[in-house]
């Protein structure tokens, strides 16, 4: 797979044109990280971002105390970084490979100047980026991992009451995203979050029909989010 075709699975470039997407991909940088390896260090300066192109990565958070506690970890698809290659300010963990890591790096310098030539892009990623940060602190649980079909489950019960169009008993949402537009709100891989929205859909609760979703059964769907 070329790294073009890569980046279409990737939440955050899902909706980049092919023509925005060869560009991209020639400023990409592969690394490669062993078992135990420090990809950066919390605390260091912030000046690009990456996405795992095979192997797994945790996310490490350092106390005043020494203690260490693992936040998220991060998989093939996925990415890790992407605040920091925007404000350029230090990392807010750090990052060590749990597997042979193959890893895309892509710099602040670089990414600034890709934006230069293509700002139509700038909309598309603040956009997604916004969404994906805004659905975070609505839906996030700090107790415990939350299953993806459930976190969708919360996404949706909010968009039901921002942008539901009621019809007797279905509710018809205004808002039409892509599957890469609600992957990036998810914060994981586009055929992840088809996964998710098969899930609900198989249970009766939501309706799919190319970018229009529909909600059947409210009370089922809010209680899958809680």
């Amino acid at each position: 797979m070329s790294t073009e075709q890569f980046l279409r699975n990737v939440s955050l470039f899902a909706n980049l044109t092919a023509s925005e997407l060869e560009p991209l991909a020639r400023r990409l940088v592969a690394r490669q990280y062993m078992p135990g390896d420090t990809i950066f260090n919390q605390g260091s300066p912030g000046n690009s971002m990456y996405i795992v192109r095979s192997g797994l990565v945790d996310a490490v958070l350092t106390s005043e105390d020494d203690s260490e506690r693992t936040l998220a970890q991060f998989g093939p698809e996925q990415f890790f970084g992407e605040f920091g290659l925007l404000d350029g300010l230090p990392r807010s963990a750090t990052m060590i490979a749990r597997e042979p890591s193959d890893l895309l790096k892509l710099g602040r310098t670089e990414f600034f100047g890709f934006l230069e030539m293509y700002p139509a892009v700038s909309i598309k990623l603040l956009v997604l980026l916004s969404r994906r940060l805004r659905f975070a602190l609505q839906t996030a649980d700090p107790l415990d991992a939350v299953d993806l079909p459930v976190r969708l489950a919360r996404v949706l019960v909010q968009f039901a009451e921002r942008y539901g169009d009621h019809d007797e008993s279905r509710i018809h949402l205004s808002l039409r995203l892509t599957r890469g537009e609600l992957a990036g709100i998810l914060g994981c891989p586009r055929s992840d979050a088809e996964q998710a929205l098969a899930v609900l859909d198989n249970q009766g609760l939501i309706g799919v029909r190319g970018l229009q979703l529909t909600i059947y059964d409210m009370v089922g769907l809010r209680t899958v989010a809680s």
